[in-house]
């Protein structure tokens, strides 16, 4: 199977396309009024967005996944339990505590946005935890 940093690349891809769709769900569905309210998004700003930034979008997320992809790696963990309470500590040492520099430090300390990016994070790294262990990344 081909590598990417050591990891196999079909679970790297195939978690990242998952995370990617709790992401389209998340922002897409799911808390899009509530999101663009506490952005202060139109509807028409959001669907003139150009498309390239989408792409971009989907190379972080492929980062993310190599990340915590590599940490399942370096613990050789390949079961789902261990993976999802991984991505767990993960996400409170690394991407919850980054969101709230932004919540932190931002005039308008908006907990709505805080809330919807924090558990978009939770969400997508679980799912994607969850897909490395279960395709033995």
């Amino acid at each position: 199977m081909p590598k990417l940093m050591g990891l196999n690349l079909i679970p790297v891809l195939a978690a990242s396309v998952a995370f990617f769709v709790v992401g389209f769900l998340w922002y897409g569905l799911i808390f899009s009024d509530a999101w663009m309210a506490a952005e202060g998004v139109t509807k028409a700003a959001a669907e003139s967005e150009s498309k390239a930034w989408m792409a971009l979008g989907f190379v972080i997320t492929i980062l993310q996944v190599i990340g915590i992809g590599l940490v399942l790696k370096w613990r050789n963990i390949t079961s789902l339990t261990p993976a999802l309470s991984t991505a767990f500590l993960l996400w409170v040492a690394f991407a919850l505590a980054i969101v709230l520099y932004a919540f932190t430090y931002l005039p308008a300390h908006n907990s709505t946005l805080l809330m919807i990016d924090a558990s978009h994070l939770l969400v997508g790294w679980l799912v994607s935890a969850g897909v490395l262990a279960l395709m033995k990344v």
